[in-house]
């Protein structure tokens, strides 16, 4: 009987021991209040030097000029390599290399290849402007609604859905603005409060239908890239 009790005593202490590492801790699966959860990802994203970035647009107008996809690196706060898929030229999808220094901007000619210069063609360096990217995109979400668990490749977030009026979205792919508020969901990384993920669904610039969908995806955060101009023929 004696043996019992110790045995008993021991499994109490050792729950009272983990009931007490548990209320420390905190509940880790608790998910912040929306306006928390915001408020956090635009501080962190300020912070940030660098990140990779994808875009993957669905339903597009074939015959307006746009970006179909396209994916690079941001260098903040006015630096951009990318690889871009484009409509406009000749109604077919056209890849271009893009690569953005402070007001210069360079494409690939579609069809010789060669670089050349390309002023306010599709400015993509407004990924990287606080007043246009993506600390302005989260924080003008409009009526989140309460963050819940999702991931984005495997990495944990938080995941919320609201409203933005289009003029913030139109800076990031280009064009102008349909003065449309269209849903948005975002996705903010659970450890490091950084934006995984942001859709965006329906009319933002011209040429765009109720079933447009573009969704952008931020990862590799402060990693050390350089971007330098090309050589000009």
């Amino acid at each position: 009987m004696a043996k019992r009790n110790v045995w008993q005593s021991f499994l109490v202490s050792g729950l009272l021991v983990l009931t007490f590492l548990l209320a420390a801790c905190g509940d880790t699966t608790t998910p912040p209040t929306a306006q928390q959860l915001i408020s956090n990802a635009q501080a962190a994203i300020r912070q940030v030097k660098s990140y990779h970035f994808s875009l993957v647009a669905d339903n597009l107008d074939t015959g307006v000029q746009g970006v179909k996809s396209a994916e690079g690196d941001v260098v903040v706060p006015d630096k951009l390599k990318a690889t871009a898929s484009v409509f406009g030229f000749g109604g077919t999808a056209t890849p271009l290399q893009i690569i953005a220094i402070g007001d210069k901007q360079y494409i690939t000619n579609p069809i010789t290849n060669a670089w050349q210069e390309a002023p306010n063609l599709i400015d993509l360096r407004k990924l990287a402007n606080p007043q246009t990217g993506l600390a302005a995109v989260l924080g003008n979400i409009q009526n989140p609604s309460t963050p819940k668990e999702s991931d984005v490749d495997g990495r944990a977030c938080w995941s919320t859905d609201g409203q933005l009026d289009a003029k913030y979205l139109a800076g990031l792919i280009g064009g102008t603005a349909t003065g449309k508020m269209v849903p948005t969901t975002t996705c903010i990384g659970k450890n490091d409060n950084l934006p995984y993920l942001i859709r965006m669904n329906g009319i933002i610039v011209r040429g765009d239908s109720e079933k447009t969908v573009r969704t952008f995806k931020f990862s590799n955060f402060n990693e050390d890239i350089t971007i330098t101009a090309p050589p000009i023929q």
